[in-house]
């Protein structure tokens, strides 16, 4: 025989003659078509053979589990009474499987009250259940739902205070907001979108926008008819803070146009996209750096309704960013 093939697993069905030929028989038959080798003693026991012997020694003693059906026919049966409490003592010092099967609603006997049963039906569908429970349990099989890989957004970078699932929604705002070159209207159907590609369906990602609206770093636009959302403001903050995420070489890229700036202060009217340019970063990301470095105190940025940009003065400080 090839080690490599498990052995069939053994059942010993403890049961009340009353309920051999509706039940425990077709059982047993039910049971043999899934991989388990039913012991009964219809099949067991041949003229002639010590019925304690066949029943205890060969049956109960050696078998991977004792299945119990219990009736209102199986209570005043000595016979089933011994074979239960041989199984119980199994059970304890060999660690054998003891598996009830209830009928009738019948009560369950003191020793097995402790276990976890089946209620069975007298029927082809009720056999046909308890045989794939039984079979099921022996086989080892897993019940449990199959556990699918996270979503793609379980595995991106939270950022302090926020869940990823939030992280996520505020990466792909920044994102389409650096597609359409504005942080005040960017548009939430394709953000939408982008977040479905990472687990988060619309009624995640809702959840998350009302969060990052909370954190001051989103606000929805006002709501379309129907109180649909169809843009969202992406505050300076919500940017700033995946930036560096979105933006490859960002804080190169910072010192680069701090250099710039200090070295030859720009007199040129499309100073955003000229330094966009020389440092390799979206027009969005320089404007932004441009704006924080304004709120600090180290320049003065004019932008036109044209969409010129342009710098009127230059704080002497600014080359101390480089130290």
């Amino acid at each position: 025989m090839d080690d490599d093939i498990a052995p069939v697993p053994t059942a010993f069905l403890s049961h009340a003659s009353e309920d051999k030929a509706g039940f425990a028989e077709p059982l047993g038959r039910e049971l043999a078509s899934l991989g388990i080798r039913p012991w009964l003693d219809k099949w067991e026991i041949r003229p002639g053979d010590s019925l304690a012997g066949k029943l205890f020694d060969e049956g109960v003693s050696a078998v991977d589990a004792v299945v119990v059906v219990v009736s209102r026919y199986s209570a005043g049966k000595p016979w089933v009474r011994a074979e239960l409490d041989a199984a119980v003592v199994r059970k304890i010092t060999e660690n054998t499987r003891l598996i009830p099967i209830r009928l009738d609603e019948a009560d369950m006997p003191a020793p097995l009250q402790m276990l976890a049963w089946h209620d069975a039906a007298r029927s082809e569908t009720g056999i046909r259940r308890a045989a794939r429970l039984i079979a099921g349990t022996l086989h080892g099989q897993d019940t449990r739902p199959t556990v699918t890989p996270p979503p793609a957004y379980a595995s991106a970078v939270a950022i302090p205070g926020l869940t990823r699932a939030d992280s996520t929604l505020l990466t792909l705002l920044a994102q389409e907001a650096i597609s359409v070159s504005t942080l005040i209207y960017v548009p939430w159907p394709p953000v939408v979108a982008a977040a479905a590609t990472q687990g988060l369906d619309e009624e995640l990602a809702l959840e998350s926008l009302a969060v990052l609206e909370q954190r001051c770093y989103a606000k929805r636009a006002p709501l379309a008819a129907g109180g649909a959302v169809h843009a969202v403001e992406l505050k300076p903050r919500g940017f700033r803070a995946v930036a560096d995420t979105i933006v490859p070489g960002a804080e190169t890229a910072r010192q680069r146009i701090v250099a710039s700036l200090a070295s030859t202060p720009p007199t040129s009217t499309t100073v955003v996209d000229n330094l966009a340019t020389l440092t390799g970063t979206p027009p969005l990301f320089v404007m932004q750096f441009l704006r924080e470095l304004q709120a600090k105190g180290y320049l003065t940025l004019l932008l036109t309704s044209g969409g010129c940009s342009r710098i009127t003065s230059i704080s002497s400080a600014l080359k101390r960013l480089l130290e």
